[in-house]
């Protein structure tokens, strides 16, 4: 029967919880090992009754017991289940009650019983998620500084925050191991209570962030930097005006900048997302978060995410709050600082960068400031490695500005170890997809204003699902280490630039990118447009449409793309009944049997989706090339030309692997084929087709033609560069020629994709071949070559089907005559 005392808790928590809302955490520990503990003591920060009682309430509905269950440990028998780290402070008591006595007590109970063991369970807990900020009496009075009135504070933390109340069990401490471990066991009892205290400093740090200074703060810190002051001082010098007015403009380039954090707009904003997010998408699926929570506990995190839509911003931002994150500051393009929409963007942690600085010195020393001041008071950042969205779909270079302004930072201050994230955003449908077909076919580019974007978001519709999937982390100091070993030998000034910085820029930046494509996410609107753009006339059989699909998850599997790739769930059939709802793929019903297609404007639309994922099939369709058009071909000369070609497409497409790496995954992927009878090995010991008359060997064959657009690009080039001759064209003249070439031949032979003849694919193609030797320049500028390249095109109609081949021969022919 409940004492009276325990009904008046319950009465309590019923009034509390009219109030208080707090959300589902799917990030709580094992609950399991908890239940199953037979002592098991529960650790909050602060000493608080409201605290205990939601503690409390939550504990009893996850099917824990409560805060109030009595302990079955000698001396402690009458008291709580409940340590807190830190007791309630007052002013009319001096000394408070510490927790080392009762830690003290278990650790003499556990001496006299080395079979049991005392579970310390902390539990973080956050009334709203709002840094600590002096910019008005009310922050002050709900900072976690304001000791005179603590319960007066607490009715107000109540009020204000309550519907916005944050818990999170974290993973048990065990004093059994912590006192199996310690030599000196007098001194436990202290390392137990600083292990708790630094564990709640690294969680609050990574759930709320550090502590915020008002936007002016932070621009008169910036103005009254050393390099600020020094640029001033040049402007004022060099444009002849007064350094009251050279200050006036820095300000205005710092105003224009900075972030202007705002707590309760961040709130607002969650309300309105969720709500938006639920009308447009079917939900939002993240992969590999838990990693990044530890991670953010004790390191200054920079999150890289690949950029494909507007709602790239908020929608990671919103993500990241909802599962326990701070939100970063975000690096966003100048052009979104329009009215109303650009402030709202500023206090939901958006900075604004120009596109290019133009040689304005002064803007330069402000922004570079700014970032250093942003990351030197540990404030996480997000900012986009590829400059601008993807028109294609493809991982475009990345633009190295951010990330070296990034090492810069880290190089005059590195008491805080900076650890990148690579995002990859996958989405079924792109909200942009329409603007961005216009891009592609020459449309000029629409400044963007707010009345488009209210246009826009009124006629949004169901956009399926997005993912989110966070990649493998990089560790700055690592890298440092490893390309640069004597980096810390020196102290580093806002202005030192060391020779090595650009080539470990670039080395950065092309790690990012490929870490973001090794952690893809497989869906179903991207599986069908890979499978249907893969054929002829983007049109194929029901049943064979479905054994497609089956064989690119397939190629998946068993990590032979990394671990972090992710896959659908349910069957090939389930995808394409999918696809077909979403408007993305035709159903042609016919007697003896469905028939799935793209009209003319999905091709091009769904080209975009394929993009997304054609690194992942690179190999397979290469092997796949090089197999179906052969009577037989051995693993020896299947590798030599897997090495000829694979580090182009490596370098085209951002792919996470090394030369050893794709030896060794060449000889996975043929193993793979085999097992899937999509060729077979004959008694010479050489890789064969499948009979003609073979389903399979239309499916070789679809599974050939991901890769072989690619490889017509490249061909092209190698032809044009041969029909010139060695030393007369440069570079520049090349990529022209190819570029045109690759438009008319897109038309002989019907490929609707604009990024067929992208430029910038022909300039990566050529700057790879130079750094790997394969073709040079002479005295003059121009272009040389080997041999090898004329052995190469002669080989190449190996792999190409007769009409693409003698297409290219007929265009290149053009091309210099």
């Amino acid at each position: 029967m409940l004492s009276i005392k325990a009904k008046f808790r319950q009465l309590v928590q019923k009034v509390l919880f009219w109030w208080v809302r707090i959300g589902e955490n799917p990030h709580h520990t094992d609950l399991e090992r908890i239940k199953k503990a037979k002592h098991c003591v529960y650790v909050l920060e602060h000493q608080s009754t409201a605290d205990a009682l939601v503690v409390d309430y939550q504990l009893q509905q996850l099917g824990l017991a409560g805060l109030h269950e009595r302990m079955a440990i000698t001396a402690t028998e009458d008291e709580k289940a409940l340590l807190t780290v830190h007791p309630r402070k007052s002013v009319l008591r001096r000394s408070h009650q510490s927790i080392t006595p009762r830690i003290q007590a278990f650790i003499d109970y556990l001496a006299v019983n080395p079979e049991e063991d005392i579970l310390l369970v902390p539990i973080a807990l956050y009334w709203g998620r709002a840094a600590d900020t002096k910019s008005t009496i009310l922050s002050a009075l709900l900072s976690s500084n304001w000791t005179v009135v603590g319960r007066f504070r607490k009715l107000l933390t109540v009020l204000f925050n309550g519907r916005d109340t944050y818990l999170e069990i974290n993973s048990p401490i065990s004093l059994r191991q912590l006192l199996d471990e310690s030599e000196d066991t007098s001194k436990i009892t202290r390392k137990v209570a600083r292990v708790l205290r630094v564990h709640f400093r690294h969680v609050r740090t990574a759930v709320i962030g550090p502590d915020l200074s008002h936007k002016r703060v932070i621009i008169d810190q910036v103005l009254n930097s050393e390099p600020v002051r020094k640029a001033i001082a040049a402007h004022s010098s060099g444009k002849s005006v007064s350094p009251e007015r050279s200050r006036s403009v820095a300000r205005k380039h710092a105003l224009t900048i900075a972030a202007n954090v705002s707590y309760n707009t961040i709130r607002v904003l969650d309300i309105i997302l969720t709500r938006l997010w639920n009308k447009i998408y079917n939900g939002i699926i993240l992969n590999g978060i838990e990693p990044v929570r530890e991670l953010a506990k004790d390191n200054e995190i920079v999150y890289v995410p690949c950029h494909r839509s507007h709602i790239d911003y908020l929608l990671l931002s919103y993500s990241l709050h909802r599962n326990g994150l701070n939100v970063p500051h975000i690096a966003a393009g100048e052009n979104l600082n329009m009215p109303i929409v650009g402030n709202i963007l500023r206090r939901g942690g958006a900075f604004f960068i120009r596109r290019k600085f133009g040689g304005d010195k002064l803007y330069s020393t402000v922004f570079n400031e700014y970032i250093h001041t942003v990351f030197k008071r540990g404030y996480p950042v997000e900012y986009f490695v590829e400059g601008g969205r993807s028109r294609t779909g493809r991982m475009r270079n990345p633009a190295t500005g951010t990330l070296a302004m990034t090492v810069k930072s880290h190089l005059r201050d590195n008491s805080r170890p900076i650890v990148f994230i690579p995002v990859y955003i996958g989405y079924e449908k792109v909200f942009e997809s329409n603007s961005y077909l216009g891009e592609l076919k020459g449309k000029v580019k629409k400044k963007e204003n707010l009345f488009d974007l209210v246009k826009t978001v009124k006629h949004l519709k169901n956009y399926g699902n997005v993912y989110l999937n966070f990649g493998e982390a990089i560790r700055l100091n690592d890298e440092l280490d490893q390309e640069v070993p004597q980096w810390r030998d020196k102290a580093y000034g806002p202005e030192d630039k060391p020779d090595w910085m650009f080539q470990f820029v670039d080395l950065l930046a092309k790690k990012v990118v490929t870490k973001i494509n090794a952690a893809a996410a497989l869906n179903p609107i991207n599986l069908v447009a890979t499978a249907l753009l893969s054929t002829p006339k983007q049109a194929i059989e029901s049943t064979l449409l479905h054994q497609q699909l089956e064989i690119l998850v397939e190629l998946n599997k068993d990590n032979l793309n990394g671990s972090l790739v992710t896959l659908p769930t349910g069957t090939p059939k389930e995808w394409v009944d999918y696809a077909v709802k979403m408007n993305t793929l035709r159903l042609i019903p016919q007697k003896f049997g469905d028939i799935y297609g793209l009209d003319s404007h999905n091709t091009i639309l769904m080209s975009y989706y394929r993009n997304n994922i054609q690194h992942l099939f690179a190999l397979p369709s290469l092997v796949a090339a090089l197999v179906v058009r052969s009577e037989g071909i051995s693993k020896e000369d299947m590798v030599e030309l897997i090495m000829l070609i694979h580090p182009y497409i490596r370098s085209e497409l951002f792919i996470d692997s090394s030369d050893e790496d794709t030896i060794s995954q060449a000889s996975e992927v043929i193993e793979r084929l085999l097992s899937l009878n999509l060729i077979s090995r004959n008694v010479d010991g050489l890789f064969c087709p499948p009979e003609k008359t073979f389903d399979k060997s239309l499916q070789l064959q679809y599974l050939a033609n991901i890769i072989l657009p690619t490889l017509e690009r490249y061909l092209l080039t190698l032809s044009v560069l041969v029909r010139f001759g060695k030393g007369e064209c440069s570079q520049t003249v090349l990529e022209n020629q190819s570029q045109q070439m690759a438009q008319r031949l897109s038309l002989l032979n019907g490929l609707d994709a604009p990024e067929f003849f992208d430029k910038a694919l022909f300039k990566n193609f050529i700057m790879t071949m130079k750094k790997r030797g394969a073709i040079s320049t002479n005295e003059t500028g121009n272009l040389t070559y080997s041999d090898n390249i004329t052995m190469v095109i002669n080989k190449a109609g190996s792999v190409m089907p007769d009409d693409i081949w003698y297409n290219i021969l007929q265009v290149t022919k053009r091309s210099t005559s």
